[in-house]
């Protein structure tokens, strides 16, 4: 299977939107209040690789963007007569990590964030998600626009709608974004990409009364999880 990453074309899609006023781009992911999650008889469980799998994120002020990763720390997709199910996955949030600058602006920037004024990693060490839905893309439009113009920030070609609770801090709010899901015999990849409104997730911090920082966070995640028994996907 083709592994798909998001990180390798940061740096040159960054450059459309340097000193940028706005998030990336992206779909906004359609949120509202947590769902039940439903689990799917007979479906098999596959465990995510964490080591080819990844969270990404960008945040924007008025002046600039700052860019990172947070490891996932596991999870697992479900799976029945080929096609994702369910599953869901838990996010290191110790491991997060600004990498667009020095590293002495990174480190600072990096204690920032995980203090109380934006994830306080310290009282929250994990974040999650987890799978409510999974149904076909069938129009032109989907959680937040037209998917027609080409972007390193957006999936141009999904095929699903995802939905599902996503935990941050002590707030755990629904949404639903597309998604590009690919199933063979080998496994399932997953890769989305789209924009959350971080206040919905009691991250309130404002910033700098003269650089004040949007509200939308960009994420991209990139998910594999690997067939023990390839037979058992078909």
């Amino acid at each position: 299977m083709k592994k798909t990453t998001i990180l390798t074309i940061l740096g040159a899609a960054m450059l459309s939107f340097t000193a940028c006023k706005q998030a990336p781009k992206s779909d906004e992911a359609l949120t509202g209040d947590a769902k039940a999650v439903s689990i799917t008889e007979g479906a098999v469980s596959l465990n995510i690789n964490t080591t080819e799998s990844k969270l990404e994120w960008v945040g924007t002020k008025l002046s600039t963007y700052h860019s990172g990763t947070v490891n996932i720390k596991g999870g697992d997709l479900q799976l029945k007569d080929g096609s994702l199910t369910g599953g869901k996955f838990t996010l290191d949030m110790p491991t997060l990590v600004s990498l667009k600058d020095d590293n002495e602006s990174n480190t600072k920037l990096t204690g920032h964030l995980s203090s109380p004024d934006f994830f306080d990693v310290a009282t929250y060490p994990e974040a999650s998600f987890e799978i409510t839905g999974v149904k076909p893309f069938t129009g032109a439009k989907a959680a937040g626009g037209e998917q027609t113009e080409i972007s390193e920030y957006t999936i141009t070609d999904p095929n699903f709608l995802v939905s599902g609770n996503l935990k941050i801090k002590d707030v755990t709010k629904n949404i639903e974004f597309p998604a590009k899901i690919t199933v063979n015999n080998n496994g399932v990849e997953a890769v989305a990409k789209f924009n959350i409104d971080r206040k919905l997730w009691n991250i309130v911090y404002p910033g700098m009364p003269d650089d004040l920082i949007q509200d939308m966070i960009w994420f991209g995640i990139s998910l594999k999880a690997n067939a023990v028994e390839p037979t058992a996907l078909k």
